[in-house]
């Protein structure tokens, strides 16, 4: 598919990429708090970055975020992710009772026009946020349903939405950024089916939204304005043109005549190919990059990011990949395995260096992770009793829970192994060593307390028939 410049409303020229970081102010107060701070994570242009917000004894709390521009971020409160955005510049004020956080969750801003948006977007988080959680459960289970029945439970929702955000009065980012996200968000779930365009029925608003620039809005244009604004389309365009690109997987023929697998070399080229705009070109590689060490090969990678060295143009987007190869080729093959020390489920402390001598696969899991929840249900059981007699020691180390939801999951599970809690995800030092921003992820340590690969196969290639990772290892072991 061509990505053509999309004609919008205001054009934002290449400089604006390069945007200073400034911040907005969250302030407010908390009643009947158990802790001392609470969370709040903001999306930017890689990775989210997560802030830990300090409240008083009075429940008081004040402090200053840091973002690129416009950006959206999570209220880790009452067990869920609140979403709203914010603009540079912004006072954003929150309030609520935790023994009572349905009812008392307040948040406000002292500009009309932005308290206007926030009230949009908690509204879409009260009526919405359920139902596409669902949805997104229902095409994930039910295997079967057909592409219609999914096309249309997904323009159903989008539809929904949009009634939320057409019904109330309009603002300068409700009819942009909101708009944007709405598409996007449920544009990113047509993928593999045969409708490819979302539409819009007869909303319950005037007319004026029913104009072709949103009845007929077409995600096939590739934007300047939509890119800055909106998280979803940057998440959308990633994938799209990673999934939807020229190349073939192989590009090169190793000594046994077959083509060498290299996927990190054909999303660059896909996004060199398809990204006509040099800013979003230049994010495209970076982030591909980026994606390339947390998921492939590293050498291949390595290959890729020399290029993009070379024939990078912006400024921000190298430094930030020069700054994430740094902390990478720090987990390359060969490298010390970062120590670390966790509680088990006794309460017990366990450190990685209780097990020098043994292979270690340590496999990054959450107990609201599907695709690690599945895995697990699926081959865990096989895996284990494929190596029960093997000199490896398997470490499953839990990130987004902790207390009896972490322990009651595990007996649920029935997961062997050594089982270790690393609480607050990106902010434990554990996962900021291993890069761990998203799960699930495995990790494979030789018996010297060296890397063999921080992007080890998963529970499932474990499971299977075929030689992979900690096959060779064990065999080199025995061969010693």
């Amino acid at each position: 598919m061509k990505l053509i410049p999309f004609l919008c409303a205001f054009l934002i020229t290449a400089s604006s990429f390069a945007q200073k970081t400034t911040s907005f102010l969250l302030k407010g107060n908390v009643k009947n708090l158990d802790d001392t701070f609470f969370e709040l994570a903001t999306t930017g242009y890689f990775n989210n970055t997560v802030n830990a917000v300090l409240v008083d004894k009075k429940g008081n709390f004040s402090k200053h975020i840091y973002i690129d521009g416009i950006q959206d971020f999570y209220l880790y409160l009452n067990n869920d992710a609140i979403t709203a955005f914010a603009v540079p510049g912004d006072t954003i004020e929150v309030n609520w009772d935790q023994k009572n956080f349905k009812n008392t969750f307040k948040i406000n801003s002292p500009s009309p026009e932005r308290a206007q948006d926030l009230s949009i977007m908690m509204a879409i988080y009260n009526k919405r946020r359920q139902p596409f959680l669902d949805l997104n459960r229902k095409l994930y289970e039910e295997k079967e349903l057909a592409d219609s029945s999914k096309y249309r439970l997904i323009n159903d929702s989008y539809n929904a939405e949009l009634n939320i955000i057409f019904s109330a009065p309009h603002t300068k980012y409700s009819i942009t950024k909101t708009f944007y996200d709405a598409y996007f968000k449920h544009v990113g779930l047509l993928r593999g089916l045969r409708g490819n365009l979302l539409n819009i029925y007869k909303l319950k608003t005037d007319d004026r939204y029913s104009s072709p620039e949103y009845a007929k809005f077409d995600h096939t244009y590739l934007s300047e304005e939509i890119f800055i604004q909106s998280a979803p389309y940057r998440d959308f365009l990633f994938d799209q043109v990673r999934f939807h690109q020229p190349f073939k997987y192989y590009t090169a023929i190793n000594g046994s005549g077959y083509a060498a697998f290299n996927p990190a070399k054909k999303d660059y080229q896909s996004g060199q190919a398809f990204l006509n705009i040099i800013p979003i070109r230049d994010w495209f590689s970076a982030k591909a990059i980026m994606f390339g060490f947390e998921h492939y090969d590293f050498k291949d990678v390595k290959s890729v990011y020399d290029d993009y060295l070379a024939h990078g143009s912006t400024p921000a987007y190298l430094d930030t990949v020069k700054t994430f190869y740094d902390n990478a080729r720090k987990l390359a093959p060969g490298q010390p395995a970062p120590a670390f020390n966790l509680k088990d489920m006794k309460g017990n402390s366990v450190s990685l260096s209780d097990f020098k001598g043994k292979l270690v696969y340590i496999d990054f899991w959450g107990v609201y992770c599907g695709p690690c929840i599945g895995d697990i249900k699926e081959n865990g059981t096989k895996m284990h009793e494929k190596y029960k007699d093997k000199d490896v020691v398997f470490l499953n180390i839990c990130v987004d829970e902790k207390g009896s939801t972490w322990t009651d999951k595990v007996k649920e599970l029935k997961l062997d192994g050594v089982n270790l809690v690393a609480e607050g995800w990106t902010t434990n030092q554990v996962c900021k060593d291993y890069n761990i921003n998203a799960i699930p992820h495995y990790v494979l340590i030789d018996k010297e307390g060296k890397i063999i690969n921080n992007n080890a196969p998963g529970l499932y290639q474990l499971a299977g028939d075929g030689a992979n990772d900690l096959d060779k290892a064990l065999k080199v072991e025995k061969s010693k």
